[in-house]
């Protein structure tokens, strides 16, 4: 909810700056053009953002995964582990279990 609003605003702020310019420089922009150049924004900002969002989402809950492993590897004192987790963490788990053990 908080994102879109973020990115209503900038792209309504964005439309506002871009119709004010050109209203400076004497052009018409019409809405429907106003409207495509808000949907070439939008569409810019999700290529550009989305993918780097999803990343930091999946490494937190590699993190958070990966510490309780680590917790119930422990809390058990197992000397042999099974996990099964979704294919998206697996190699960001297994990293971490590579470079710091379990």
């Amino acid at each position: 909810f908080v994102t879109s609003w973020i990115i209503t605003q900038i792209l309504d702020a964005l439309g506002k700056a871009s119709e004010k310019g050109a209203a400076e420089a004497g052009i018409h922009v019409n809405a429907q053009d106003t409207d495509q150049l808000q949907q070439l924004i939008l569409l810019l900002i999700e290529m550009y953002a989305f993918p780097q969002i999803y990343e930091a989402v999946v490494s937190s809950r590699d993190e958070a995964m990966y510490k309780a492993i680590v917790a119930k590897s422990n809390e058990h004192q197992a000397k042999k582990l099974v996990v099964v987790v979704g294919a998206g963490h697996s190699n960001g788990i297994l990293q971490r279990v590579r470079s710091r053990g379990l």
